[in-house]
């Protein structure tokens, strides 16, 4: 743009010299700035870079080959320099090829200076709006060409005049809009829309992009000022959006089946609980019978399976210690069989020590995922091995999940014989969300959740896989010495322990608090009883005598047995606390101190005991 502090620069470009002498005197009377003059073209264009004048006075004859006309094109071309013909020349064959460099006036000699003030100004003011124009236009070429979706000038029949670089990118060099929009009649409600005058959409739309694939994208459209049958349209890619909104869905899904699968096993803990209690009951005043074990043996088959239950929902997670990677895997065979389907086989195999620190449901876990992966990759069925063993590097190594330091690892393998992976989805396969299966087929979450609890467990991962030949997922653990392991579900037959105090015992569900009374009768123990927090803080209030102990569910209506513990503890300061759930999450946070948690199901023993030991003041 000119600016309005200096003087405007109109140049000269006359071969008489008299001519041009007169005409500078007007120009300068006129109170502009002069350059030149100047008598031939090929003189004044070298000048142009560094005088770039505002405005140029030419004769079309100037001396040289190039004359007027040819230099006015290149003025204008080039440096975008208005021009004003100052020529004694009227015919119809110069008018016309002066017509063609399209100049600002045409002053034919002799002429008034009034006539030359008036071209003049009329020139500067046309040439300062036509910068303006021509800055507004680079600035909305420049939204429409920077534009972040796609967008592009449509006519009335479908043919698309101009796209953007984004509606390049997304949809190459497509002519008609019916080669990119699926839904013919989705276009024409928004077409429809747009003929009665305003805009229409954003509407859902399945475009189609250059290389063939199918786009989800929102499309809106109005019609193009001053442009009569055009629109202007926009389409705004939202493929991944849908995919994370279509993953977020999964994923709430997948926890509210956790939850459901959390309740329905705390519950069932709370049954269990009872039939062992009751069994055990019967044991001692019947004696040992077969059909008394069968119950008892049933009962802890059922608290594994309720144990496996949680696995589903991502929350049972104990403390890591020492375990066997294959009694593990044994002990989920007939939940894999039942997982993976009659047309899958399933193989155990124990190829030596295989003892690990790890926490028991996690790795469960994880062998449950990597099963059913193993099964997505054998849709027409076929076999999935599953082996345990231990290994020792001497050197270090480089696992999926990072470096391997030298040592004694143990392991748990699960290979199958199915379709195998490409290097491509082997790079990805641990990331969250990341699936090579169908929209309903899987959350993309299973194999990013192996590496995490992998990966916190001090672990790694192999994976050997190839197109055609089957995957191997080898998960490496910090080995543990078998001798440090304990043989898991044996009770020792020693007498439990009893006492004589007063224990408060809270617990909501009716059965499971009826044999717990049993017990602690049994045991020596005075008790008050309640199947809510509420009452039993009447009980202690209205009491002359403070029980010393208290037996608690962690998950009760209306209040948690921490914070019932917490106001008992204002009436009795010495108050200990031992606490029962069927959740591990809903185990109380942090060091529990003085006070005790037991999970169900439990038996007789170990109940008393857990109670004698926080009465004790005991770890």
């Amino acid at each position: 743009m000119q600016d309005d502090t200096r003087k405007a620069r109109i140049a000269i470009c006359e071969d008489e010299r008299i001519v041009a002498l007169d005409i500078a005197g007007t120009i300068t009377r006129l109170g502009y700035e002069v350059v030149g003059p100047f008598a031939s073209a090929a003189d004044f264009l070298e000048s142009i870079p560094s005088a770039r004048p505002d405005l140029v006075l030419m004769d079309i004859h100037l001396q040289g080959e190039m004359d007027g006309v040819d230099a006015s094109a290149r003025l204008m071309a080039d440096w975008g320099i208005p021009v004003i013909f100052l020529t004694a020349y009227a015919d119809q064959e110069t008018i016309e090829r002066a017509k063609l460099s399209q100049p600002y006036g045409y002053l034919l000699k002799p002429f008034e200076e009034r006539e030359l003030k008036t071209a003049v100004a009329i020139g500067l003011y046309r040439a300062q709006m036509e910068r303006l124009l021509r800055q507004s236009e680079r600035r909305y070429r420049s939204l429409f060409e920077g534009a972040l979706s796609a967008v592009f000038v449509c006519a009335k029949d479908g043919t698309i005049a101009e796209g953007n670089e984004a509606f390049k990118d997304m949809c190459g060099n497509a002519g008609v809009l019916s080669d990119i929009v699926v839904d013919q009649d989705a276009l024409a409600s928004l077409w429809a829309e747009v003929a009665q005058g305003g805009q229409a959409g954003p509407a859902e739309l399945a475009v189609r992009t250059k290389d063939g694939c199918l786009a989800t994208t929102l499309v809106s459209a109005a019609p193009l000022v001053n442009a009569e049958d055009t629109m202007l349209v926009q389409i705004l890619d939202i493929t991944e959006r849908r995919k994370l909104e279509l993953q977020l869905a999964k994923a709430q899904k997948v926890e509210a089946v956790g939850r459901l699968a959390g309740g329905a096993a705390h519950d069932f803990n709370n049954i269990l609980t009872a039939v062992l209690g009751y069994a055990k009951l019967l044991k001692d005043e019947l004696g040992p019978r077969p059909e008394l074990n069968g119950i008892e043996e049933a009962a802890l088959r059922a608290a594994t399976l309720a144990r496996q239950l949680l696995v589903f929902s991502r929350t049972d997670y104990g403390k890591p210690g020492v375990l066997s990677l294959g009694a593990v895997a044994e002990g989920m065979e007939k939940m894999l069989r039942r997982l993976v389907g009659e047309d899958v086989a399933i193989r155990l195999r124990r190829d030596g020590p295989d003892s690990a620190f790890a926490d028991r449901t996690r790795i469960e876990q994880v062998i449950l995922n990597l099963a059913v992966n193993s099964r997505d990759a054998m849709p027409h069925g076929g076999r999935i091995s599953i082996s345990t063993g231990r290994m020792n590097l001497d050197q270090p190594s480089e696992g999926r999940l990072g470096p391997m330091s030298p040592g004694a690892w143990s392991y748990v393998k699960i290979s199958d014989d199915g379709e195998g992976m490409s290097a491509d989805v082997q790079a990805r396969v641990f990331e969250p969300f990341f699936s090579t299966k169908g929209p309903e087929q899987g959350t993309g979450l299973g194999l990013s959740t192996v590496a995490g609890i992998v990966a916190q467990a001090g672990g790694n991962i192999l994976l050997d896989s190839e197109p055609g030949r089957g995957t191997a997922f080898t998960v490496f653990l910090p080995a543990a010495d078998d001798e440090n392991q304990s043989a898991e579900g044996t009770v020792e037959e020693t007498d439990a322990p009893g006492g004589n105090e007063l224990v408060l015992l809270v617990e909501d569900d009716d059965s499971l608090r009826a044999l717990l009374e049993t017990v602690l009768e049994r045991a020596g123990y005075s008790i008050l009883s309640a199947d809510n927090p509420g009452t039993a803080l009447l009980m202690v209030e209205g009491s002359p005598r403070r029980p010393r102990g208290m037996v608690a569910d962690v998950l009760m209506p209306l209040m948690r047995g921490l914070e019932l513990a917490r106001r008992l503890r204002a009436l009795v300061p010495e108050l200990a606390a031992l606490y029962m759930s069927g959740r591990a999450d809903e185990q109380p946070p942090g060091d529990l101190g003085r006070d005790a948690f037991i999970a169900k199901p439990f038996n007789e023993r170990d109940f008393l005991v857990a109670l004698r030991l926080a009465l004790d003041g005991k770890d």
